[in-house]
């Protein structure tokens, strides 16, 4: 595991933020959406609370509460299992810029 999130080695400020949020993950060859949540956020990416294995270096995409036309693409830096593999934690690298 590379960053461990209390171990940050962030290259941004994080904001304590915890916002409902979609992450769309490629799987066998189909498209399936989850629901979770933030924990905190900066320019450069965003930690979540996520009900599913994610692995790093994985791409998925991010879509705002109440955006559908929008999905912003991130890449999965690193992810931890907790609370006996009930979820999952992980730090997600935004791989564009957000706009203002």
């Amino acid at each position: 595991m590379r960053g461990a999130p209390d171990a940050c080695l962030c290259r941004s400020q994080r904001i304590p933020a915890t916002i409902p949020i979609r992450l769309v993950v490629e799987s066998e060859g189909s498209v399936v959406e989850y629901e979770v949540s933030t924990i905190d956020l900066s320019l450069r990416g965003v930690r979540v609370r996520a009900p599913l294995a994610l692995l790093a270096g994985e791409t998925v995409g991010i879509i705002a509460r109440g955006d559908s036309l929008h999905t912003i693409p991130a890449r999965v830096v690193w992810a931890q299992w907790v609370g006996s593999g009930r979820f999952s934690l992980a730090g997600l690298e935004f791989l564009e810029t957000l706009p203002a």
